[in-house]
C-alpha cells in the first residue's frame, strides 16, 4: 500500500514539474531614435552583443535594421533578442548611401547617436558607456537622441 502511495505521488510530482516548466522566451527590443534635423533617407540601426565590433564595424553587429523617419523620429524593433549585453550605434543616412559621410577633416557630415546617448570627447564611445542588458522579462525600450556636429 505505501508503495503504490509512493509511485502515485511519484508520478504526481514528475506531472507537475512538467507542467510548471516555463521556457526563456526571448524578447523584443524596441529603439526609438529623435531629435532628427530632417525626414531624408533613412537610419541605420547597428545591434552589437557583448561589445563585438561596436561602433564602428558594422559587420560585426548581431543585428541591422534599417529605420525609416516620420516626422523626425524612427522606431525599430528587434524581435526575439535572446538576453544579454547590447550596445547600440545610430547612423542618420541622410542621402541614403549606406555609409557616414565626413568632411576632409573626418568630422561626420550625418547624424549618429549611441544606447544610453553615450559620447566621448573625441570619437566613439567606449562600449561600456553604451552597454545596457536586456533580460527575457519584458521588451527592452531605447531611447537614442541624435547628435549633429
Amino acid at each position: 500500500m505505501i508503495r503504490q502511495i509512493i509511485v502515485v505521488l511519484m508520478g504526481f510530482l514528475f506531472i507537475n514539474s512538467l507542467t510548471s516548466f516555463s521556457p526563456i522566451t526571448n524578447q523584443n527590443l524596441k529603439v526609438t531614435i529623435t531629435k532628427l534635423h530632417n525626414n531624408n533617407g533613412v537610419v541605420l540601426v547597428s545591434l552589437f552583443k557583448d561589445g563585438i565590433g561596436f561602433p564602428d564595424k558594422p559587420e560585426k553587429a548581431v543585428g541591422k535594421e534599417k529605420a525609416y523617419i516620420v516626422d523626425k523620429n524612427a522606431t525599430i524593433i528587434f524581435k526575439s533578442v535572446p538576453p544579454g549585453n547590447y550596445a547600440i550605434a545610430i547612423l542618420h543616412d541622410e542621402n541614403n548611401n549606406q555609409r557616414m559621410d565626413k568632411n576632409g577633416l573626418g568630422i561626420p557630415k550625418e547624424g549618429y547617436g549611441f544606447s544610453n546617448n553615450a559620447s566621448a570627447p573625441f570619437g566613439p564611445p567606449s562600449n561600456r558607456k553604451a552597454s545596457f542588458t536586456h533580460t527575457d522579462k519584458t521588451q527592452t525600450a531605447i531611447q537614442i537622441k541624435t547628435r549633429y556636429l
